[in-house]
């Protein structure tokens, strides 16, 4: 009998234990999610995503440059203009729900899927151009009006790593990230970007599984000659996109935020049918900091077809940094 009651003890308590290290364990995950979290929103302006807030009145003239090669980017190229029309464009009830996805892999290691879904309504509306002169116009009755649904998904990766500090106290940190990347329709990709700085080129195509340390971001130059170039899938030959694309101070550095626009041009064609964009990178007086910038391309449907319903778009964002020297790779 005695020996009975000693077993059913053991395995009272081999189950006690197996319970214990399960909320252990359990609780161990949860206190690494719930830091990660903090982390994520202490640094909402690294992670958020820029370009989709709500716009009325925006002109596009066109954007259809003529084709240039990387060394006439240094020139300014005449855009081509509607003449009997003026185009404008809207985005509206723009919303943008994060949604954070914590994988962790061991007691030292996670990664987090950060995933903006961005909703709202991209607004088309046409005007005619009445010239008063041959060379001033006023704006004439709308003549057509459309709306298309904007629904797309960006999503970062990040990764953070539990690191032992001077005082040897541990603390989780974000060490690397992946590009910020989405698009919306089935027409319309950014295949790849060309970061060209001085001599140096590097070519960013995975932007889902590639990861870019923080504390040594991309860089740029501050003198010789950088630029972007955007490699562009698309079902529509030729020069059938609108890119645009901002670079400004990180906002957390109190700079003047993303305000320098920029409009990339129509290089070439490649055999393989993908197209090939370019902009020089406009340097800054302030080196040795970290900036942030993106890309957007619009398919000319999406602007200018009132009978294409679809809102197709594609932007990469990123972080990178300006420096006197680069060294090739």
């Amino acid at each position: 009998m005695m020996y009975r009651k000693i077993i059913v003890l053991i395995v009272i308590l081999m189950i006690g234990g197996l319970w214990s290290c399960e909320v252990s364990e359990t609780d161990q995950i949860s206190d690494v999610e719930d830091t990660i979290m903090r982390i994520i929103a202490a640094d909402d302006s690294t992670y958020a995503i820029d370009g989709f807030e709500n716009i009325s009145n925006e002109s596009f003239p066109l954007n259809k440059t003529s084709e240039a090669t990387a060394i006439e980017l240094m020139a300014m190229t005449e855009v081509v203009i509607d003449s009997n029309y003026i185009w404008r464009f809207g985005r509206s009830d723009m919303s943008n729900t994060q949604e954070v996805t914590i994988e962790i892999e061991n007691d030292t290691a996670a990664v987090s899927l950060i995933s903006h879904h961005i909703t709202g309504v991209y607004h088309v509306q046409q005007f005619n151009r009445i010239w008063t002169s041959d060379s001033t116009w006023i704006v004439g009755d709308s003549v057509r009006f459309s709306q298309k649904p904007i629904e797309m998904t960006i999503d970062r990766r990040v990764a953070f790593r539990k690191r032992v500090l001077l005082d040897e106290s541990e603390r989780w940190m974000a060490t690397d990230m992946t590009l910020a990347y989405g698009s919306s329709g089935e027409a319309l990709n950014i295949h790849s970007l060309e970061w060209v700085a001085e001599d140096s080129t590097k070519i960013l195509d995975d932007f889902e599984t590639t990861f870019y340390g923080r504390a040594n971001p991309l860089v740029f130059a501050m003198q010789g000659f950088n630029h972007i170039n955007v490699i562009v899938s698309n079902d529509v030959i030729g020069n059938a996109e609108s890119i645009v694309g901002k670079f400004g101070f990180h906002p957390r550095l109190n700079g003047p935020g993303l305000r320098n626009r920029v409009f990339y041009q129509y290089i070439e064609t490649l055999e393989s049918g993908d197209k090939v964009y370019s902009s020089l990178i406009p340097a800054v007086q302030r080196p040795l900091r970290h900036f942030k910038g993106f890309v957007e391309v619009l398919d000319f449907r999406t602007l200018f077809d009132h009978d294409y319903e679809t809102y197709s778009a594609a932007t990469v964002g990123f972080i990178y940094m300006m420096r006197q020297h680069v060294r090739p790779h």
